[in-house]
C-alpha cells in the first residue's frame, strides 16, 4: 500500500500469518502500526478491526474511501482510544493526520517508529495548511484507486 510506503520502515504485507485476524492489512513493523483500507462509511466497524490490534498491542490506521476525500481513523492501543475523521496533510517532508475542524483532538504524525501526538498544528498558517492537504490529496486519490 502506498500509505505504508509514504510513512516508511519495514513493511509486512502478510501480517495475518503471525497475527490471526489481521487480514487485508499491512503492518509497519518498526512503528507497530497496522494499516487497513475500507470503503465503508464513518464509524462502521471501528471496534471489529481494533480488536485484533488490541490483542497484539498494535496501533491502527484505518483509511476510509467512502466519499470524495479519504478520511482516516486512528486507534491508539495504549490508551484504548479512537481518533476519527482525520485528513492527511504533507508538511516538512512528512505526512501528518489532522483532526476535523470542529473537534479538539491532537495532530498525529505517523513515522517509521510509531505515532507521535501533538497539540500544535504542524504548519504556521491556514494557507500552508490548505496547501499541505492538497499535496496529500493527490497521493490519496492514487491510493484510493488501488484499493
Amino acid at each position: 500500500m502506498m500509505l505504508a510506503a509514504d510513512i516508511g520502515g519495514p513493511i509486512d504485507f502478510s501480517p495475518e500469518q503471525r497475527f490471526p485476524g489481521a487480514r487485508h492489512g499491512v503492518l509497519l513493523e518498526g512503528a507497530n502500526l497496522l494499516i487497513v483500507g475500507t470503503r465503508t462509511g464513518p464509524n462502521i466497524g471501528l471496534y471489529d478491526v481494533s480488536a485484533v490490534t488490541r490483542q497484539y498491542g498494535m496501533d491502527l490506521l484505518l483509511a476510509r474511501f467512502s466519499g470524495p476525500v479519504a478520511k482516516y481513523d486512528i486507534y491508539r492501543c495504549k490508551d484504548d482510544q479512537w481518533f476519527t475523521g482525520y485528513q492527511r496533510a504533507w508538511f516538512e517532508d512528512r505526512y501528518w493526520f489532522c483532526p476535523p475542524d470542529e473537534v479538539d483532538q491532537p495532530f498525529i504524525l505517523a513515522h517509521r517508529r510509531g505515532l507521535q501526538f501533538s497539540t500544535h498544528a504542524p504548519c504556521p498558517d491556514a494557507r500552508r495548511f490548505e496547501a499541505g492537504l492538497s499535496l496529500a490529496a493527490q497521493t490519496s486519490t492514487q491510493w484510493q484507486e488501488a484499493a
